[in-house]
């Protein structure tokens, strides 16, 4: 049997369907954060994340299609220890510290990120609009960045925005790796080595590790199976099937979700400055998802996870 078309009519509905839902439960994981948060630290969350995940997402892998050399597991190690204790990390912490909608809008600062890391790394020379993207960024993160604000510290905000520097590292090797031994057994593996490093360091750090809540409860559940496992099976099916750069804008849907949700359901407010900040940046994260229509660039999302499979059009399996 023939291999279907990206744009088979129909799944291309589907696909872009897929996508959009993943990035509405991605935008969601920020209030979800914060109802977690209330009651565990930082880092047992996303070691209960990591967990939930990585035990939804192996039972799929097609283990006998995964050969594991030593760059492989090299790989798999490095992207499992930069997951975990720098992307998600650095994120959930700044997450603690600041809003839910402002934690949500920096992600939006992903794709003029990847465009930077691809002219370093790759020599990949950005488009003009791209540029105008990166420049839009750039003042949305001075207008949005540290502004006081109920609920809102400067350290918060940069812990976020430092950790989407991290999700570029971890999403050029993610996509190494996935090329390699496809995307979901790249997801589960980097996963399942962020788990004993994140129950270790929360045990050296102390805190609360597990809910007491019936809502904390259900917050965790639902950030490591629906926000984790589910977003990154449904974005990795629809990314395969569609043009890359329409997946990417989708995903772009995270960011105003996260900052919608944080401000009707809890009551967050952002300022005219703020607000404005996080416009330029999520018009700067569609600019550079549609940058490149041949579909070369899309960009999936970090605080939730992340980019594996979306930064180029071949299939990756996942």
């Amino acid at each position: 049997m023939g291999a279907r078309s990206p744009e088979a009519p129909g799944e291309s509905r589907r696909a872009l369907f897929a996508v959009a839902l993943a990035a509405v439960l991605w935008g969601g994981t920020f209030v979800l954060g914060k109802v977690a948060l209330e009651e565990i630290t930082p880092t047992w969350l996303i070691a209960w994340r990591f967990a939930l995940g990585a035990g939804a997402l192996l039972p799929f892998v097609r283990w006998r299609r995964v050969r594991l050399g030593r760059e492989e597991i090299l790989m798999t190690l490095a992207g499992g220890a930069i997951a975990a204790l720098v992307v998600f990390l650095l994120q959930f912490e700044g997450l603690a510290r600041t809003t839910a909608s402002s934690a949500a809008l920096l992600v939006a600062v992903l794709p003029p990120l990847l465009a930077i890391a691809a002219l370093v790394v790759d020599r990949e020379i950005p488009s003009r609009t791209t540029w105008v993207a990166i420049g839009l960024s750039v003042v949305g993160v001075l207008l949005l960045v540290g502004r006081s604000g109920p609920g809102r510290t400067l350290l918060g905000d940069a812990l976020c925005l430092s950790s989407m520097v991290g999700a570029v590292a971890w999403t050029l090797l993610s996509r190494r790796l996935a090329r390699r031994i496809g995307a979901l057994a790249a997801t589960a593996l980097q996963f399942t080595v962020g788990v004993p490093l994140l129950v270790g360091l929360g045990l050296w750090r102390g805190g609360a590790a597990v809910p007491v809540s019936p809502e904390a409860w259900g917050a965790v559940l639902v950030l490591g199976t629906a926000c984790t496992a589910l977003t990154f099976w449904l974005f990795n099916w629809g990314v395969l099937r569609v043009q890359a750069a329409r997946a990417g804008v989708l995903s772009n849907i995270e960011p105003a979700v996260g900052a919608l949700l944080g401000v009707t359901l809890l009551g967050e407010t952002l300022g005219p400055l703020a607000s404005l900040g996080g416009a330029l940046l999520i018009a700067a994260a569609v600019l550079a998802s549609r940058a490149d229509t041949s579909g070369a660039v899309a960009t999936p999302d970090i605080a939730s996870a992340v980019p594996l499979t979306a930064l180029d059009v071949r299939p990756l399996r996942k």
